[in-house]
């Protein structure tokens, strides 16, 4: 007993300790990985799930724009980028385009991307009510084209 103690102890410990390091850097990119990034105008908009790779059921809804993105895949590339360099995933929900007028605190969802399909703009509409309290935000079902 003391032999196997001698020589799994001193393996043992650093191996958990590393291991422990990587599942708290991944809990800790998690939770500070923003929610909303948007920016002021019109533009294409991304749900998207980010998650730690294998743990799927810990995954947090974000939301990105981006008013200079010829489509919506390439807001969901650059959100896939963002997360991937911290270690974690993405999976694709939906899109549709994103009015924003910061000064008058209004936000406007509505239509759909033709590749990934329609986001639910209601559950976009509480994600975005949660980051930006005082805006008034509209939510239409219809399939409006830009």
């Amino acid at each position: 007993m003391d032999i196997t103690r001698k020589l799994l102890v001193p393996t043992w410990r650093p191996l958990m300790r590393a291991t422990r390091l990587y599942c708290d850097s991944a809990v800790r990119s998690l939770i500070n990985f923003p929610v909303v990034k948007m920016e002021k105008g019109k533009s294409k908009y991304v749900m998207s799930h980010v998650y730690i790779h294998g743990m799927m059921g810990s995954a947090k809804q974000v939301i990105r724009s981006s008013p200079r993105a010829k489509y919506h895949l390439h807001v969901y590339d650059k959100l896939q980028k963002e997360a991937n360099g911290l270690g974690l995933c993405t999976q694709g929900l939906g899109g549709g385009y994103l009015v924003y007028d910061p000064q008058n605190k209004y936000i406007k969802l509505y239509g759909r991307s033709g590749v990934l399909g329609k986001a639910d703009h209601e559950k976009a509409k509480e994600i975005l009510r949660k980051a930006c309290p005082g805006c008034k935000i509209d939510a239409e079902s219809g399939e409006i084209e830009p």
